[in-house]
Parts: C-alpha cells; sequence; structure tokens
C-alpha cells in the first residue's frame, strides 16, 4: 500500500516536471528562436556554463553559430546585433534589470544593503543615484587625481623594492596581483581617506581580494538561476545566524561608524567620498538613509578596485603580447616629453595611448556576464524581426557585440589599435563619426542610463598609470608561449599575468 503510494507521488510528480519542461520549451513567441536546445528546458544549461568559467565565449560561439539572436533559455534571449543596443539598454527603452541582480545585494545586520547596481527600476536607480552622481562626474574626480599619483608613485616603488633593485632583481613579478593592489588601496584612499595597505605588505590583507573574487564567482554563477540565492545567502536563517555574511560589507560599515564617532579622520585633507555620501545625507535624508549610506560605500570599494584591475591588466597583457604595439606606445610616450606622475590631460592627448585603452576595452571587455532586461508589457520588436511577448528576458553580451564586423571591419576578430585613429585619406568628419559608432556599441562599463557609475574612476586611473608603467619600465611576459588563463564572474579576470620588469632611462 505505502510503496503504491510511494510510486503514485513519484509519477506526479515527474509529471509535472515534465510538464513543467516541455511548456518551457513550447514558450509562446520563442519557439522559432534559435538555440541549444537544452536551454530551452532549463535556465540550468546557462547555470552550468557559468559554472565552467569562460560564459563569454559560449555567447561569442552562439552568436557565431546561430546569429545575432539565440535562445539562450526558456524565456531568455540573447542578442548581439549592434541596432538593438538602444532598443534594449537605452534611455528611451527603459527597460527594468531583471532577478540576476539579486546575488549582487549584500546584507549588513540582517537588512539588505539598496545598491544601486542591483536596482532593477529605473525610476529607483533614478532615485538613488541623483544624491551622488555629481561626486562622480569627472570634473569631480580630478580633485583625486593627487591620490592616484601618490599610489602610483607608490606602487612603482614597491615593484623596483621587490623586482627590479637589490635583492628583488629578476625575480617574476604578479602583475595581476599588483594592480589589484594598486586599484584596491587607491579606492581606499579615494572612499575612506586611507589606504588599506595592500601595496605595502605586498599581499592580500585579510583576505579581502579573495572574499570580493569570491563574491563575484558566486554572482556570475548563481545571476543565471536567482532563486538559488535565495535558498543561500537571502535564506532568512542564514541572516538571523549572521546578520553581516560578507566581512567586506562589515569592513565598509565600521569605516562610516569611526568617522561619524571621530575615531578615523583621512589622513590627508582631501575631499574623500565619504565625505561627499556624509553632505548628501544632509542634503537628501529622505533617501539618504544610514543604510543607503552603507550601500554607496560598499559598491564603491567592491565595485571600483575589481573592474579597474582587471582592465589594467588586460590592457598590459595586450600590449605584451604584440610586441610592435608596446613599442609605438612606448616611442610616442618618449616623444611626448611628458613629466612623471602623468596629468590625466596630458595622457588623454597621447593618440596612440588613447587607441590601445579604446581597443583592448573592445577586444578583451571586462564585463563577462550578461546585461539583462525584461521586455515591459507591449512586447519588444528586434531590428532583425523576432517579436518578443511581454516578460521575456532580453539580454546583450560584450564579446560577441565588440568582435561585430559590421562596425569594426573585417579584422574584428584582431587586436588593431589602429582602428580607432584617422587613416591617411579619411577626412575628420568621417573619422569622427566612425568612432562614434563603434563608441555606441561599447559595453564594457555598461550602457545608457544604467551605465557604471564610476567608470570615470577606471578612466582616470588607467590613463594615468599605463603611460608611468610603459614609459619607465621594459615590461616582457615570463612565460610568453603558456596559455593566457581566465576565469570569469562578473568580470573575465586574467589570472597569470606574470612579467619580468626591467628599469629603463629615458633619452633626453
Amino acid at each position: 500500500m505505502i510503496s503504491g503510494l510511494l510510486l503514485l507521488t513519484a509519477l506526479f510528480l515527474f509529471s509535472l516536471l515534465a510538464l513543467r519542461l516541455l511548456v518551457n520549451y513550447f514558450a509562446a513567441g520563442l519557439q522559432s528562436i534559435p538555440g541549444p536546445v537544452l536551454a530551452r528546458f532549463s535556465d540550468l544549461w546557462r547555470f552550468v556554463d557559468a559554472c565552467k568559467g569562460h560564459h563569454q565565449q559560449t555567447m561569442s560561439q552562439l552568436h557565431s553559430e546561430y546569429g545575432p539572436v539565440v535562445r539562450v533559455g526558456p524565456k531568455i534571449v540573447s542578442v548581439a546585433d549592434p541596432a538593438a543596443v538602444e532598443l534594449i539598454l537605452g534611455l528611451k527603452a527603459n527597460l527594468d534589470k531583471t532577478d540576476s541582480v539579486n546575488p549582487m545585494i549584500n546584507a549588513h545586520e540582517g537588512e539588505y544593503l539598496p545598491m544601486l547596481i542591483s536596482a532593477k527600476n529605473s525610476k529607483l536607480h533614478a532615485r538613488l543615484k541623483r544624491p551622488i552622481a555629481g561626486a562622480y562626474s569627472m570634473s569631480t574626480l580630478l580633485s583625486f587625481e593627487n591620490v592616484v599619483n601618490d599610489c602610483s608613485d607608490k606602487l612603482m616603488r614597491r615593484l623596483r623594492e621587490e623586482f627590479v633593485d637589490g635583492r628583488g632583481h629578476g625575480r617574476v613579478c604578479p602583475l595581476h596581483e599588483w594592480l589589484h593592489f594598486f586599484t584596491f588601496d587607491f579606492i581606499g584612499r579615494a572612499t575612506f581617506g586611507k589606504e588599506f595597505g595592500f601595496m605595502d605588505a605586498g599581499t592580500d590583507i585579510n583576505n579581502m581580494i579573495g572574499t570580493l573574487d569570491l563574491q563575484f564567482l558566486y554572482i556570475g554563477t548563481v545571476g543565471s538561476m536567482p532563486w538559488i540565492d535565495r535558498l543561500f545567502l537571502k535564506n532568512p536563517l542564514l541572516l538571523a545566524l549572521i546578520k553581516t555574511p560578507n566581512h567586506l560589507v562589515d569592513f565598509t560599515a565600521q569605516r562610516i561608524r569611526h568617522r561619524l564617532e571621530g575615531r578615523e579622520k583621512a589622513d590627508t585633507g582631501g575631499y574623500d567620498f565619504l565625505s561627499r555620501f556624509l553632505d548628501a545625507q544632509k542634503q537628501h535624508p529622505e533617501v539618504v538613509t544610514d543604510i543607503q549610506l552603507a550601500a554607496y560605500t560598499n559598491t564603491n570599494i567592491l565595485a571600483a578596485s575589481d573592474t579597474t584591475s582587471t582592465a589594467l591588466t588586460a590592457i598590459i597583457m595586450c600590449i605584451l603580447q604584440y610586441h610592435d604595439v608596446y613599442e609605438k606606445l612606448q616611442a610616442e610616450i618618449d616623444a611626448s616629453n611628458i613629466s612623471f606622475p602623468v596629468s590625466y590631460t596630458a595622457a588623454q592627448a597621447l593618440p596612440y595611448l588613447d587607441a590601445v585603452i579604446k581597443e583592448t576595452l573592445r577586444f578583451f571587455p571586462t564585463t563577462g556576464i550578461d546585461l539583462e532586461r525584461t521586455v515591459g508589457a507591449s512586447g519588444l520588436v528586434l531590428p532583425t524581426g523576432q517579436s518578443l511577448p511581454p516578460g521575456t528576458i532580453v539580454s546583450m553580451n560584450p564579446w560577441p557585440l565588440h568582435r561585430d564586423r559590421s562596425i569594426f571591419g573585417d579584422d574584428a576578430d584582431k587586436f588593431v589599435p589602429e582602428r580607432w585613429l584617422r587613416r591617411e585619406t579619411e577626412s575628420k568628419t568621417a573619422h569622427d563619426e566612425r568612432v562614434r559608432n563603434m563608441q555606441r556599441v561599447f559595453l564594457t562599463f555598461g550602457y545608457g542610463p544604467r551605465a557604471c557609475l564610476g567608470k570615470h574612476i577606471a578612466y582616470l586611473e588607467i590613463y594615468k598609470l599605463i603611460p608611468i608603467l610603459v614609459g619607465n619600465f621594459d615590461l616582457s611576459l615570463a612565460h610568453p608561449d603558456r596559455p593566457l588563463k581566465t576565469w570569469t564572474g562578473v568580470a573575465v579576470k586574467i589570472l597569470n599575468l606574470d612579467v619580468h620588469i626591467r628599469e629603463r632611462h629615458r633619452d633626453g
């Protein structure tokens, strides 16, 4: 009797599962869109792919095989069509983000932090952004130029101590690690007025970088099946036992508390981000609550250090793999007679440096996850003709889009900084228009109203540090024949940029 009931129960549950899978497979309006067969049944296909750590390569392969529109889930469609960028991610589209951002939300003292990056509704995002938007304008961020100078000077000194001069001569430098030490120390000082001390220590202090890496891996995988997050980090039982699961969140909250109590002051007279956030709280108390203040600072520390270090690592990796590019860049820096530390204005005036940076962020975009939006009640008609029903998740991944030949040319799969420069027979008007067309599909720092608020911070560090490193050192790959090792969580991280460093002396 009991075994019969168990069998009937098992058959009933199996029938429900089979029915669910069939409903997924034949989702209205998506049946004709090509894609992997298994992806039609369940999001498990995407989750497994994300766990492999090379999602951006999968998306590039899928679009190469199936075309600009690919079905990658029961109700998820990936689009790699330049004509669709504004339609999906632009201001007029005004499409909400999806549940994939839920794993980005951290908790502090059992309360979820209202982070800008995880605000699904565009109106909520605008409301949270408005009080602090001025703090991230390029004109405001130039006030942090002296902080970049100090951190750059320290990085150069520590590299010389460890890998160039004296006992460190000839040692292999894991430059990817030291660039992360640099960006973490910079954002610590820019946010709280104090460096974290990574460059001084030459190691990951209190496993802060390791914790951040784990969180981004979690976001990159669990974001493809967000309900898993509700079972784990968003589980009420867990939050009752561990009110702040991420010790980085606790660390940033402690910095705020110490500042308010007068126990900790900035080590410079600069006007750091925390000071700006506290002023915003006075001016907009209805928005910038204490928990919102914690969310702002938490986002600064978690997002700004990782994305910038990843971009810096990618730039160095690209120029070392293409020696002619390295020589041209070094020659431009030498010919410019710029002084070190390089000013942001002077760095931006170097055309080949600008081209190298732009080309790296195109060729090796640091964002590896899909940018997802939910189709609204009126549906969405793609430029390729497919009509997506309401509730469909439509996504764009930078990697296949940045290799689109209709925008970037037949050599889109190659690293060619010269594509950003004016050609001999090209008018200035034609060049400007060609560059604008390429930049219109740039997704490295997001796009439109939801683009990364801190992208100017990244550019400030990148444009200043790259010429300092290339102008003062001769860098070379320690293992030029070794395959590049990457892992994709949120960003596509390079894990083995090991280099030899030699001091160089510029003529004149």
